[in-house]
């Protein structure tokens, strides 16, 4: 199993696409709504082509070795999901568990989206070119601000087969051999900071405000 995606809905799409492609990103894919049909506007074009044109963005993908970052067109900056690639393995274990937890399993072609109690989703996918060729940079650890009293994180723990490393009142940490998941204790659900395994490793922040931080420990 590993730890390659998130996505966000924002009204700040190309600043966030701006943003991660100073960091390396490559625009992989832009599909939007454009005179009452999607269309795709992938690269050659750039911005400086259609800024001017009414696009509803459904998705821009963004991708660095094997990390790959996803927005759409919202109202606000709002968190949605996390994706995990894995083997056909480990989709059938994990999935079986979900249902066993009375968890909503939405199972597509392309990938399956596992809802959870605090209104994100995780999304399973089993297609490596999902991520490009590149073995390097990787995500490594994650922050997640959930209420705990919605649910307790540490039920992740079973779902996926993690270790529960680290155990307080308000925070948990949660490991598996390729990455660590920490969950903080708050009113709303909120993907605080991600830490990509990469030579640059200066803080930054997203124009969501997701930390891409050294250490998020």
């Amino acid at each position: 199993m590993q730890l390659f995606h998130y996505h966000w809905w924002t009204n700040k799409v190309e600043e966030l696409e701006n943003f991660y492609a100073n960091r390396g990103f490559e625009v992989s894919q832009r599909v939007g709504r454009y005179k009452g049909e999607m269309q795709t506007f992938n690269s050659p074009l750039t911005w400086e082509d259609f800024r001017e044109e009414t696009i509803f963005f459904r998705i821009i993908e963004m991708r660095k070795g094997q990390i790959n970052v996803t927005f759409g067109n919202g109202k606000t900056d709002r968190f949605d999901h996390i994706g995990f690639l894995v083997d056909s393995l480990e989709y059938m274990e994990i999935v079986k568990r979900a249902v066993v937890h009375g968890l909503l399993v939405s199972e597509g072609e392309r990938r399956t989206f596992i809802s959870t109690p605090w209104k994100f989703r995780i999304e399973l996918q089993q297609r490596n070119d999902a991520v490009t060729e590149d073995s390097y940079p990787f995500i490594d650890a994650m922050k997640i601000q959930l209420p705990f009293k919605t649910s307790h994180p540490k039920g992740l723990a079973e779902l996926f087969g993690w270790e529960i490393t680290q155990e307080k009142k308000s925070e948990i940490k949660l490991e598996s051999e390729n990455f660590a998941m920490l969950f903080k204790d708050a009113e709303t659900t909120l993907l605080e900071a991600v830490r990509f395994q990469i030579e640059d490793r200066r803080d930054d922040v997203d124009p969501v405000g997701v930390g891409l931080f050294a250490e998020i420990d």
